[in-house]
């Protein structure tokens, strides 16, 4: 397997590179490189562009870096936070841009590596953070108080049993360590029928709290668009219901008040064909606008 498939199988490439590119020159922007797969292939589609890439994990940004060394006179790799997309161009005089992605989610690398905690299949420290400046997950579960955790779970994971969770949580979370002792609690709190897919929805909504995804995801949204030239299109895969409500909403109210046009009736979603050679691909749904002159 090549290297960029162990860092992360990117998904819906050849629709994001059909909907993203508009023109040959001008600039296009990667808001979650992760490895890259996603920022090579638009920059193969193109002779003259320019892209940034930008993540807020050292180890992508690193790696994503080794990845389009050979295109680095027209391809930079920044490690920030894609909140702060307007000071990230603006700082490199980039008034607007082309084309903007957002891949949501964790890579493949994340969540195989045992030391950054994302995996309940995977013993590790109990991190789960994109960012080494992130308060990790085991700090943030120390101070949390139940009713706003039972909160957390529920909404951000639609998660059974949410409140006897989050009570077994608050009691034993002193001696919380590692993944292996947050599985064991979900374990004990959920029927044996339900474990797997209340485990997946644990871990995802302690992710999403730790890293506090929502909230960004919005500020991000409005950032980017707002970076958009003229008839430049901004992209979002999202990965669970939560997200891709935020992006539903935040399209709505562009096109209802005239700033920008949906160009697909649908979401896009990965054939048949993608699902069967990338399992992880089958949640994956992608949304797509337009902004129209002011």
């Amino acid at each position: 397997m090549a290297r960029q498939q162990v860092f992360h199988q990117p998904v819906l490439v050849n629709e994001v590179v059909e909907n993203i590119i508009t023109r040959d020159k001008g600039a296009y922007c990667d808001c979650t490189v992760g490895g890259a797969g996603h920022l090579v292939a638009m920059i193969k589609q193109t002779k003259n562009a320019y892209f940034i890439g930008i993540d807020c994990d050292p180890e992508a940004v690193v790696h994503s870096r080794s990845v389009v060394a050979e295109y680095r006179d027209r391809c930079i790799i920044v490690e920030d936070d894609f909140v702060y997309l307007d000071l990230i161009l603006e700082r490199r005089n980039i008034k607007s841009v082309n084309g903007i992605l957002f891949d949501l989610g964790v890579s493949y690398y994340q969540f195989t590596t045992p030391n950054r905690g994302f995996s309940f299949d995977h013993d590790g420290e109990l991190l789960m953070r994109m960012s080494p400046r992130t308060i990790s997950l085991r700090d943030k579960l120390r101070a949390v108080d139940q009713n706003a955790l039972a909160r957390i779970l529920r909404e951000y994971g639609d998660v059974r049993n949410y409140g006897k969770i989050a009570r077994m949580i608050v009691e034993q979370r002193d001696v919380l360590v590692t993944t292996r002792d947050l599985r064991r609690v979900v374990e004990e709190a959920v029927p044996k029928r339900y474990l797997k897919k209340n485990l997946h929805k644990v871990f995802q909504a302690l992710r999403i709290w730790t890293n506090d995804e929502l909230a960004k995801l919005r500020k991000g949204l409005e950032q980017a668009f707002r970076m958009l030239s003229t008839n430049g299109r901004l992209l979002v895969i999202s990965y669970h219901s939560g997200e891709d409500r935020i992006v539903k909403r935040f399209f709505r109210g562009l096109k209802d008040d005239g700033s920008a046009r949906v160009l697909h009736k649908k979401v896009i979603k990965p054939s048949a064909d993608e699902i069967q050679n990338n399992p992880s691909a089958r949640s994956a749904r992608l949304r797509v606008i337009e902004k129209c002159a002011s």
